[in-house]
């Protein structure tokens, strides 16, 4: 965790909706027993606008350790903005020792535009996967621009523990999925409190938002919450229920331990594969998500506009169905689908 000096947290003096707009926040002098709502002032537009991200904040009567709940990376990712809308209508503030901070909608820009990536209108637009670019930079675009005010006035300084929830991409589909660093000890631990179907050891990517914290020596996983668009409650319940068994660890909050990976079976692999489509073409998939399959399976084809089969796709080796590619048509470099092993 980092040891930089921290200013108060300070407010613009705007008020969007009734919810006061802030630039820095520091957990440290807001008052104990109370749950906040704040818009984050974000990088600017090209008219001279910011974004805003909602954050809710509810710091305990008692202090502790402090846990980041963060979604919204991705604009079409959205069932963690579920998890953390429904964790906070159940919480009191005057029963937490520590606080917990949740994020929605942390990259608006992609929302808006219901996209993975943070549309920027320089010149003649670019694109931004923000999950790759952090802790950002001050004199970038505006997508490197927003990553560094949320790692630096928002994020860095206000957590001990962090969870980074996402889905998978429109047009393909996770279970309930973790990314996490097993070499770290307190990431283990998080990991196998979510009763997930399925767990990634995995020493993560550059930039994206779990690495970056781990980088810095705060404990962060990544939870994969089915697929995008939609809310799905099977899998936001079961999210819900895991993040509960990390408070309950963290003692933030004293509730009751529910499944964990142990107890539900959730299957652990440290490898994955993509197969992906060679030609584009009309797509179906002949597994689903979980299924055991074993090498040289038949697990996907895909046909031309007449219906003729013009390539038909073999498991390379044997393990889990991890994702798949939903969408009835898909290009060259498409998933179909992915194993994990």
């Amino acid at each position: 965790m980092s040891n930089t000096p921290q200013h108060a947290t300070t407010y613009s003096g705007d008020i969007i909706g009734g919810v006061p707009v802030i630039t820095h926040l520091n957990l440290d002098d807001l008052e104990s027993g109370r749950i906040y709502r704040f818009m984050f002032q974000g990088s600017n537009m090209n008219i001279g606008q910011h974004w805003y991200v909602p954050i809710m904040v509810a710091k305990g009567s008692q202090p502790g350790k402090r846990l980041l709940l963060n979604t919204g990376i991705h604009g079409d990712e959205l069932n963690g903005s579920r998890v953390i809308q429904q964790l906070f209508a159940t919480l009191d503030a005057t029963q937490l020792s520590g606080s917990i901070i949740g994020i929605i909608q942390a990259a608006p820009n992609s929302l808006f535009h219901i996209s993975r990536t943070w549309y920027s209108s320089t010149d003649s637009g670019e694109f931004s996967n923000m999950n790759g670019i952090f802790p950002g930079d001050k004199n970038g675009n505006s997508a490197q621009i927003h990553a560094y005010l949320l790692w630096n006035h928002l994020w860095q300084n206000n957590c001990d523990y962090a969870i980074d929830l996402h889905s998978q991409s429109t047009d393909t589909e996770y279970p309930l999925f973790v990314f996490a660093d097993y070499r770290v000890a307190a990431i283990k631990t998080m990991a196998e409190l979510i009763p997930a179907d399925q767990i990634k050891n995995d020493e993560g990517e550059k930039g994206t938002v779990e690495t970056t914290f781990v980088e810095h020596g705060i404990p962060a996983i990544t939870i994969e919450i089915g697929a995008a668009r939609s809310y799905q409650s099977k899998y936001i319940n079961r999210t819900l229920e895991g993040i509960k068994n990390i408070l309950n660890h963290l003692q933030i909050w004293n509730c009751q331990q529910g499944r964990t990976a142990a107890s539900y079976g959730s299957f652990i692999g440290n490898q994955m594969y993509s197969v992906k489509a060679i030609t584009g073409g009309y797509a179906e998939v002949k597994v689903s998500l979980g299924d055991d399959v074993i090498q040289n399976q038949e697990i996907a084809l895909q046909r031309n506009a007449f219906g003729d089969v013009i390539h038909t796709y073999l498991a390379p080796m044997s393990g889990k169905v991890l994702s798949l590619g939903t969408g009835a048509t898909r290009e060259a470099g498409g998933l179909l689908v992915r194993i994990l092993y």
